[in-house]
């Protein structure tokens, strides 16, 4: 590796409270919406062989396209374009926002002719410019990501730096960049020398050469959070270079070819220092993102979650379920509450018409609308979707739940689900069945009881179910 420690780019006003909306009327947003969800299945699966988009996935009750079009639109931006490669994620997203006359924006979609012809986000983008005829100033962001910055700073250090392009930047430890995440290697003003692809912590060790371990453990890096702020006319100019056309036959990214390519060749790449990313490209990066939401660490996002029902727990119910009886006490959610009877929070997000039985315990969860937790449940850093039945007793830890699911499970024999399971809509496990350990069930398998499915696997098919039996 080269280069010197990554810049500490001070993020200026980017700590503050921005002026919200019509602040930047001229910015754009340019959306990347081109992948197949592989690292995020079966969360990005809606049946076998039939794809969900991952702008189409729900996250904290609503998808996360429209999250992604809510946070932008309350920073100034109004005028979105997006690049829509492949059917899923062109049709599923214009069912979801259309063209934005209900969240108050303006959308349009890459044609469709253009599909065949892209070779990367890069690529597309080029395309897309001419295509639309853009020459100002744009935000270029993932439809799988949702980000906490203000956008005015960002736009001011991007307009008085001259940058091409301007890098959302990330500071993260040396334990969660290693072999995760790329780092940016930056001179003191910020401008971007050089990338290093997903090192590893020896190699971070060997670059830096720090010998106390703590001050390592301590080191901030400077991580690409796929969010750019673009000079469209410089770029427009750019595509017809003869190494970017060479670059564009076979493959032209933004994060692996075009912005190496530019800061290689002395164009200027800058990066600026935003407060947070939330990666829901796997299961893992999911829950975790999800937990710092309802922690009230991403202030973005939890702004536009409501009123809590508990400020200070950092609780929310949605009031149709503080008044759902459960079948076996007969009392409200609410009274059971008041009574001591469920134990609900910290971080806990519970959507409309859910019932909840008495015992049952939850922590750092969300909950859609029409859930049904039977008595005694224990569930904790856990997302269950909209209808999901998770039985008595049963045991859910760092996992996430699919629609109209059913986690059968009897006090006497709990179902455990823990450590990164993902069960895709419609699954039904048996009960007594444990399951842990990045284990995936894709939509509408059973799975039985005594099954003993080894950390890591794929559930894709009856087949693989057998075969574990």
């Amino acid at each position: 590796m080269v280069g010197d420690a990554p810049a500490a780019v001070d993020p200026g006003d980017d700590v503050g409270v921005s002026e919200r909306a019509g602040t930047v009327p001229d910015v754009i947003g340019i959306g990347l919406a081109g992948g197949q969800g592989v690292r995020a299945r079966p969360l990005t699966l809606k049946a076998p062989g039939y794809l969900r988009s991952k702008a189409a996935m729900s996250f904290l009750g609503r998808r996360l396209i429209t999250w992604v079009a809510q946070l932008l639109s309350a920073e100034g931006i109004k005028r979105y374009y997006l690049i829509a490669h492949g059917k899923e994620n062109r049709y599923q997203i214009k069912m979801l926002i259309g063209y934005g006359e209900h969240l108050g924006i303006d959308v349009q979609y890459s044609p469709v002719k253009y599909d065949a012809l892209s070779t990367g986000s890069a690529d597309s983008a080029l395309r897309m410019l001419e295509h639309w005829d853009l020459s100002g100033t744009a935000l270029v962001f993932p439809t799988d990501s949702i980000i906490d910055f203000d956008l005015e700073p960002m736009v001011r250090h991007h307009l008085k730096s001259g940058a091409v392009v301007t890098i959302a930047g990330m500071t993260r430890a040396p334990t969660e960049v290693a072999e995760k995440y790329g780092v940016l290697l930056t001179d003191p003003g910020g401008r971007v020398l050089d990338f290093v692809e997903k090192p590893t912590l020896a190699e971070l060790r060997d670059h830096f050469e720090l010998k106390d371990e703590r001050e390592f453990e301590l080191l901030p890096l400077l991580t690409n959070a796929g969010f750019y702020m673009v000079d469209c006319a410089a770029l427009r100019g750019l595509a017809g270079h003869p190494e970017v056309a060479s670059l564009r036959r076979s493959r032209l990214d933004f994060g692996k070819d075009l912005l190496p390519w530019l800061a290689a060749g002395g164009h200027h790449v800058t990066c600026h220092v935003v407060r947070r990313i939330g990666d829901l490209g796997n299961v893992e990066d999911y829950l975790d993102t999800m937990v710092d939401v309802l922690h009230d660490r991403f202030a973005s996002v939890t702004r536009h979650l409501g009123p809590p029902y508990d400020p200070s727990a950092h609780v929310w119910i949605a009031p149709e379920s503080l008044a759902m009886r459960d079948v076996q006490s007969g009392r409200t959610l609410a009274e059971k509450l008041a009574e001591g009877l469920v134990t609900i929070g910290p971080a806990v997000r519970i959507g409309r018409f859910s019932e909840i039985g008495p015992g049952v315990v939850i922590s750092e969860s969300n909950l859609d609308d029409d859930i049904e937790v039977g008595e005694g449940a224990y569930i904790t850093r856990s997302q269950v979707r909209d209808g999901a039945i998770v039985g008595p007793g049963a045991r859910l830890r760092s996992a996430v739940v699919g629609s109209m699911a059913e986690v059968r499970s009897e006090r006497s024999h709990p179902t455990v689900i823990e450590d990164n399971v993902a069960l895709g809509d419609e699954v039904v496990v048996a009960p007594g069945t444990r399951l842990a350990g990045n284990i995936s069930v894709y939509p509408r398998l059973k799975v039985p009881s005594g099954i003993r499915v080894p950390r890591g696997a794929e559930l894709t098919d009856p087949a693989d179910v057998l075969a574990y039996l």
